[in-house]
């Protein structure tokens, strides 16, 4: 998919003799890293003893996360495209999204494996809604108030103030709300084909 994404990009470049989504080239990057971070988690058993070390790839992995479903609210973009890309515009964005979707939901599907090496079934129940809402409420940061993940490092004084003043208004609760159930809703979609398969 990464590789049909890419050569959907080229013909679009080629045709159109200009790079526009081209940036979804990094999108999608962002989107990867959380998942190549929980893969590395999970494999690496000595890891396990070190919690400080397992705190802080979980809390990159966090911060991370919301890129990998950022890329459907790209899909504004198709704005500014013209008729006569505007069709092929939205099957390569939702393509985009599509890969950072799966790969969005498979990196959650490998914590919730990681977090069942210490705790029981019954933790899911809260932590993975608690992480769709999270994942909701940073596109709504990324989107709507235009931070970036490494703002966490760059420029944590506003970003923790723009939380803190963000996360009691209606408005910012529904949209978080609204992506977190759908993010959810892809998990949970996932896990049953999944079991089904298995069985």
């Amino acid at each position: 998919m990464c590789i049909y994404c890419l050569f959907l990009l080229i013909i679009r470049a080629t045709i159109t003799q200009n790079i526009y989504l081209f940036f979804l080239i990094w999108n999608l990057f962002l989107a990867i890293i959380p998942y190549v971070l929980m893969i590395y988690l999970r494999t690496q058993e000595n890891i396990r003893k070190n919690k400080i070390k397992i705190y802080l790839i979980v809390g990159i992995w966090l911060a991370f996360l919301p890129n990998s479903f950022y890329i459907i609210t790209d899909l504004i973009h198709l704005s500014l495209s013209d008729s006569s890309t505007f069709w092929y515009d939205l099957s390569l964005i939702s393509s985009f999204a599509f890969v950072g979707f799966f790969v969005g939901i498979q990196s959650i599907l490998e914590f919730e494996k990681f977090l069942l090496i210490f705790y029981n079934e019954k933790i899911l129940i809260i932590i993975i809604p608690t992480i769709c809402f999270l994942c909701g409420f940073g596109i709504y940061l990324g989107r709507i108030l235009r931070y970036n993940s490494w703002d966490v490092l760059t420029n944590p004084k506003h970003l923790f103030l723009d939380i803190g003043l963000q996360l009691i208004t209606t408005k910012t609760i529904l949209f978080s709300l609204h992506f977190g159930i759908l993010i959810y809703l892809f998990y949970t979609s996932k896990k049953i084909i999944f079991n089904t398969k298995s069985n």
